[in-house]
């Protein structure tokens, strides 16, 4: 080899290298600041919902790995792998037989949906629904004038539903084919959770349908207050559910995604029913493309609509629904068994 030739490979080696080195590292420190901080910073946390994203690049950097030739760039590159099988890889497995309940359980098919309160036409959200076919839908943003399309579409196929309150302009609703017992919540959250007893099967179960707090800007101090009220408003659910003997379900627009507290402050006490049966990311917002400042964005960036259960079920399978045309975001429907003990 010609000592220009042997230069040149030598300098794309040194190139290749250092490429991979200078993406692994704000990836370390993220991942380093991510645990000992967590949401605790408002502009870590706002990056945390994106964190799939900083491991788009790994199959280049594998190309500039074997590049590079270099036995550090490999091991680099290997802990960068590793922390992303460790974070999402669960994520891209099919879900596993074990989890699939007992054939004689009964089966109880739910939804979550939010369906935007500017919508004003129920007729997509209809094809949306019955087309999964739940036997119960947990509605989120649910107008007076939405509701009274939908009792006319559908209303003889879910005849159980919670009323709604004057005092809110969009709601939490549960709309179900099982008789059901609305039970009663704080004033301040009357309009973002709604909790109900239902009779399935000859059973009660309880089933909590949770708006959380939303995004109310992007500035420090509006960042660090949704994210705070988010926290305490599951931390206060989840006090009101605790001890209660009926099989729990619950589930929402959480605008939380799975790297956020809220989401591990529910994992600690519940099961997420897509991890435990659903296949892919399930990211359900925002339900399609746009432009942000001028911007264009690909649509179903994250995964913020969740299904949760307590241990007296199992899920049998977990997926995203069909979009309205309509709301910013995708139901997310899942049929769980009820388990005999």
């Amino acid at each position: 080899m010609a000592k220009s030739e042997f230069s040149t490979s030598s300098w794309l080696r040194q190139i290749a290298s250092a490429s991979v080195l200078l993406y692994a590292a704000p990836v370390i420190a993220w991942y380093v600041a991510y645990r000992l901080v967590g949401d605790g910073f408002w502009l870590l946390a706002l990056a945390n919902a994106f964190a799939v994203y900083l491991f788009a690049p790994l199959p280049l950097m594998a190309l500039l790995a074997v590049l590079a030739h270099r036995r550090m760039t490999w091991g680099v590159l290997l802990t960068i792998t590793l922390l992303f099988c460790g974070l999402f890889g669960g994520d891209l497995m099919p879900p596993s037989p074990v989890a699939r309940a007992d054939t004689k359980s009964p089966d109880l098919t739910v939804m979550t949906y939010n369906v935007l309160f500017t919508t004003t036409n129920a007729t997509p959200i209809v094809t949306a629904v019955t087309s999964a076919n739940p036997d119960l839908v947990a509605f989120q943003e649910l107008t007076p004038l939405l509701a009274q399309q939908l009792e006319r579409e559908m209303g003889a196929r879910y005849p159980h539903r919670t009323p709604l309150h004057a005092g809110c302009r969009a709601e939490v609703a549960v709309w179900s084919r099982y008789p059901l017992q609305t039970e009663s919540v704080d004033e301040d959250t009357l309009c973002r959770v709604c909790s109900v007893v239902v009779d399935f099967s000859g059973r009660a179960v309880r089933v909590v349908d949770i708006h959380a707090w939303p995004y109310t800007g992007i500035d420090q101090e509006s960042v660090e207050q949704s994210f705070r009220w988010r926290q305490e408003q599951i931390e206060s659910v989840l006090d009101r559910v605790e001890g209660q003997p009926e099989p729990l379900i619950l589930l929402g627009d959480l605008n939380s995604t799975p790297m956020h507290e809220v989401y591990r402050t529910l994992s600690t006490h519940l099961t997420d029913t897509f991890r435990e049966a659903g296949w892919g990311m399930g990211h359900t917002f925002p339900a399609a493309g746009g432009h942000f400042w001028g911007f264009p964005y690909p649509g179903r960036l994250v995964r913020i609509d969740h299904i949760f259960h307590s241990n007296n079920w199992r899920a049998e399978a977990a997926w995203v629904g069909e979009w309205d045309g309509s709301s910013d975001h995708r139901p997310v429907v899942a049929r769980l068994g009820l388990l005999s003990n």
